[in-house]
């Protein structure tokens, strides 16, 4: 999320658009209500996943899948193309936020770090990012972003305070490269692509992300093709419903409702993910997780400032 002078984090303008406000009463909280549980999705799916198939496997299958989706959506909307040094932007934007973020990410899950870890260190992303615009966009910080961030580390701490020294160890730091990819993303795509059409920006990251791997493959020692069901279904589910679907709830989202909306929304995933892997995946929710989990619920609400913005009345952008 980005900050500007005004309005705190932000990832996109957000102004209205589209459909009529008495469709849109109804229909953006049940797409709220839906984006969170899809964007949840894609930690379990990629912890099963993981254990089924080699991680570029994993990554060669979600970026063709999530492609061939996009496509379709550019086939139909023809956005306009990028131009000049945009196409080279939109690869190094695919090299960190896709490529590096889900390396890292699926290495860690196939490592053993459980969904609901991966989940609590990725959203520290938006935190990250805050932190570091104004060295990128050169717009000012309030102490919101680092009180944020030092709170969501401590939540974080505290969820892994009883298994660095033993089962999680040092894969710990796979996650967090991840989140660092993804703010580093964050900020380049913002910063270089921000005028690109979404559908045309997705798309052109999905197939540079492709081919890289695609490129890395014979190298890597890795199987072609998913070898069982479960391989199969997992990877057609991180494709449609968690890349290319979760995308285009989150900037219809974004276009219909306020940024600190699809913050919010952010912020409930770890915890939804947490309680999701107790019973899909028999991960174990600790009084250690419960406890970290708020503490860094806590410092996500008040790193993207929600606590201060709540008490504020609707903008026209709302």
């Amino acid at each position: 999320m980005l900050r500007d002078r005004r309005a705190g984090p932000v990832v996109v303008s957000a102004e209205p658009t589209g459909v009529a406000g008495p469709a849109r009463t109804w229909l953006v909280p049940a797409l709220s209500a839906l984006f969170v549980p899809v964007y949840a999705s894609g930690f379990i799916a990629g912890k099963i996943a993981t254990t089924h198939m080699a991680v570029p496997t994993v990554l060669l299958w979600r970026f063709l899948i999530a492609l061939v989706v996009v496509l379709v959506v550019v086939v139909v909307m023809r956005p306009a193309l990028p131009r000049g040094r945009a196409w080279g932007h939109l690869a190094v934007t695919a090299l960190l936020l896709q490529v590096g973020q889900f390396a890292f990410c699926y290495s860690g899950l196939a490592a053993g770090v459980t969904a609901g870890v991966t989940s609590l260190v990725l959203g520290m992303a938006p935190l990250l990012v805050g932190l570091f615009t104004p060295l990128v966009l050169h717009t000012r910080l309030g102490a919101a972003p680092v009180i944020g961030l030092i709170l969501g580390a401590c939540g974080v701490y505290i969820v892994l305070s009883d298994r660095l020294g033993g089962s999680l160890g040092v894969t710990v730091v796979l996650p967090v490269l991840g989140a660092l990819s993804m703010a580093a993303g964050t900020l380049y795509q913002k910063r270089y692509n921000d005028d690109t059409p979404v559908a045309t920006s997705v798309a052109v990251q999905m197939g540079t992300s492709l081919l890289v791997t695609a490129a890395a493959m014979p190298f890597l020692g890795a199987a072609w093709l998913p070898t069982d069901a479960p391989g199969w279904w997992t990877a057609a589910w991180l494709g449609v419903v968690n890349s290319a679907g979760a995308f285009v709830l989150m900037f219809v989202l974004l276009r219909w409702r306020s940024t600190v909306h699809v913050s919010s929304l952010l912020n409930l995933v770890p915890a939804t993910t947490a309680l999701a892997a107790v019973p899909i995946l028999g991960e174990q929710l600790t009084a250690h997780a419960v406890v970290g989990l708020v503490v860094a619920l806590v410092g996500m609400y008040v790193g993207l400032g929600l606590a201060r913005r709540s008490r504020r009345p609707a903008t026209a952008n709302v």
